[in-house]
């Protein structure tokens, strides 16, 4: 397990993008069993059925998510520091913008490609559609949108587990997901993303996820 950690810290740097359903806030249910794992439940409405997703999460798995949180660590570390480039470069956040949707998903999967461990990001207020969550993202959004928690989550899933690292909004992110969203940004969100939603964001606020699927 640590020569993967070690391995995965070594990953080549890549560029990183920090922009990306609307399920209406969930009230989860809870049950906690010996300290080791919390068990929630909602129904996630969809045409033309409803359906109930139960999400657990695991509290003693200590290394997948340390592993997972090293990998999340990797990517985000190694894949910021172009992007700050590009908003020193450029004041209006054109050219930063441009990066960010022109090679966002594909540096995703070059990291992927030379990992076993993938890493994907999500948000209940997504801006690419490629980034929509499913049920369970959903599920675990909510709970970090209730608790504010920066801690990471461990969720066990059929062939792997998943660890959840909450975003934050930062001073550098407002510009282009914030309330005050210059009219040029706003023309460049229209075009390139017709049905965005990651505006309207305040300081501080919740913004969406880093996901790391674990194998079993």
């Amino acid at each position: 397990m640590s020569r993967n950690i070690y391995t995965i810290l070594l990953t080549v740097p890549m560029l990183f993008s920090a922009c990306n359903s609307t399920t209406k806030a969930i009230v989860p249910k809870e049950k906690i069993a010996q300290n080791v794992e919390v068990i929630e439940t909602a129904t996630i409405k969809s045409k033309p059925i409803s359906k109930t997703t139960s999400v657990t999460y695991v509290n003693d798995k200590k290394d997948i998510q340390s592993l997972g949180e090293a990998n999340i660590e990797s990517f985000m570390v190694t894949l910021k520091a172009p992007l700050k480039q590009l908003i020193q470069i450029d004041k209006s956040y054109k050219s930063a913008m441009g990066g960010c949707s022109s090679i966002a998903m594909s540096r995703t999967d070059e990291y992927n490609a030379i990992s076993e461990t993938k890493v994907r990001r999500t948000a209940l207020k997504y801006r690419n559609p490629k980034n929509k969550p499913d049920e369970t993202d959903t599920i675990v959004m909510e709970r970090f949108l209730a608790n504010n928690t920066k801690k990471s989550l461990v969720v066990d899933m059929p062939n792997s587990y998943r660890v959840y690292k909450p975003l934050y909004m930062k001073p550098q992110c407002l510009a282009c997901h914030g309330e005050n969203i210059s009219p040029e940004l706003q023309k460049i969100l229209k075009r390139t993303y017709p049905k965005d939603m990651a505006t309207g964001f305040k300081l501080g606020e919740f913004r969406g996820v880093v996901v790391a699927k674990v194998k079993k």
